[in-house]
């Protein structure tokens, strides 16, 4: 399943900030589902009524995770206190690069087992942890974009939303 994948991915830096500006968890990660509002999720492309916390109900320790439903795929963004090192030294990982995306440094990756390019990630440090942004496609549909194309398009709303 594709939320499967991104628990995998995970990465992030643990800090907690003053006068944070979103809710966050008992060891300081952003709430992934507060972070877009239901027009911005709207504005990417997916529908706010498909949302899903964790992964298939289940919570995994160290992730905070909220994904959605587009026409063609499906968007995931996580939190999670690992670091962004972390994520770049994972196994699982291939094509890694670092790039600029809405003046931040983004590390970009896509999955080893994953033979067709159907998900692509971008994942950057926050103040109070690390976020991934994923997009997957849905398997059998036409895609009128890349997954890469489509997440560094959505990491640029992301982005600047986070602290």
């Amino acid at each position: 399943m594709v939320f499967v994948a991104a628990a995998l991915l995970v990465g992030g830096c643990s800090s907690t900030v003053e006068g944070e500006a979103f809710p966050v968890d008992v060891i300081g990660m952003f709430d992934p589902c507060e972070v877009l509002s239901n027009e911005e999720l709207e504005k990417v492309g997916v529908d706010p009524a498909t949302k899903e916390v964790d992964i298939v109900d289940t919570h995994i320790d160290g992730f905070n995770i909220c994904s959605w439903n587009g026409e063609w795929y499906f968007l995931s963004l996580t939190s999670t206190d690992h670091s962004l090192v972390e994520v770049e030294q994972n196994p699982v990982m291939r094509d890694l690069h670092r790039a600029q995306i809405a003046g931040r440094e983004v590390l970009k990756y896509q999955e080893r087992n994953d033979k067709t390019d159907s998900a692509c990630n971008v994942a950057f440090a926050t103040s109070q942890s690390t976020a991934m942004i994923r997009v997957g496609a849905k398997v059998g549909l036409a895609r009128p974009e890349t997954p890469c194309t489509l997440v560094e398009r959505i990491a640029e709303t992301v982005i600047p939303l986070l602290p």
